[in-house]
């Protein structure tokens, strides 16, 4: 795995796995399993059978998460059967975990969910920031053998799941504070970014948060397609030195801001303003 598309392409990857790097993919001599941007009309890497490829010895990834270990087991040919837990993993994958009370998914299946990503927030690996190369077959393998867990109903697994799902929903209670014109307001001191649902299972397209320890406002949208940029709005209410990208965005880092100033943000939230 790495950071860095031609260190990963110097390793002679025969499969890669959403080795995407913006526009950019590095592509295996046998095979390339990647789903964003041009190639967005692919499935995702979780939801190949077993055994796709032969002769494979060298697989290339940017980054671990469920969908590419997903593709990574079925590669080996080791994917567990379990057909409705792979397709929700895959839509989430495109659209985002917030989104996940849009489609019909099995009750079940969502504890298997949210049992990955508890185990997930704490074992989380990431390529390292200089681009260097680092082996990750025992990763995939101990995330294997947790998948597997899950799927068998592990209860562990599945009561960690369970209480990741309250404290997500605990988080969402004590940090809403109203949905206005599709825009969420939030107000906490741990990242709530992520939370486009109100408390009442309202859907907002963005999420304003006031963080009350680094006194700081983010500002986020659901859509990767979204019109409007986060950064430009953020730098035009409070300069340069504000940071993000489109998505997501924050007031400038060690600058403490006003509450009231997340009023300025929402004002600016219109797409007639600012777009492409």
């Amino acid at each position: 795995m790495s950071s860095n598309p031609n260190n990963l392409r110097s390793m002679n990857p025969d499969v890669t796995i959403e080795a995407e790097y913006g526009d950019e993919v590095v592509e295996g001599s046998i095979g390339t399993l990647a789903h964003h941007g041009k190639r967005s009309m692919n499935p995702a890497p979780c939801l190949y059978k077993n055994g796709i490829y032969d002769g494979v010895s060298i697989v290339g990834l940017s980054h671990i998460d469920l969908d590419t270990i997903g593709g990574c087991l079925a590669v080996l040919g080791i994917k567990p059967n379990a057909k409705e837990f792979w397709e929700t993993a895959g839509f989430v994958d495109v659209a985002g975990p917030h989104k996940l009370n849009l489609i019909s998914v099995n009750e079940e299946v969502k504890l298997q969910l949210a049992a990955y990503w508890a185990w997930s927030t704490s074992n989380r690996i990431f390529a390292p920031r200089d681009g260097s190369i680092i082996e990750v077959t025992d990763k995939v393998m101990e995330a294997s053998e947790v998948i597997n867990k899950i799927l068998n109903n592990d209860e562990e697994m599945l009561e960690a799941g369970r209480a990741f799902l309250n404290t997500e929903n605990e988080l969402n209670k004590n940090s809403f504070v109203e949905l206005f014109e599709g825009t969420i307001i939030r107000v906490s001191n741990c990242f709530c970014n992520h939370l486009y649902n109100t408390p009442d299972g309202d859907f907002g397209d963005s999420v304003v948060t006031f963080n009350t320890i680094t006194r700081t406002i983010t500002l986020s949208f659901s859509d990767s397609d979204d019109k409007r940029d986060a950064g430009k709005i953020m730098k035009n209410l409070f300069g340069c030195l504000a940071g993000g990208n489109k998505g997501i965005a924050g007031s400038p880092r060690g600058q403490k801001i006003r509450f009231g100033r997340v009023f300025d943000v929402v004002e600016n939230i219109t797409e007639s303003v600012y777009t492409f």
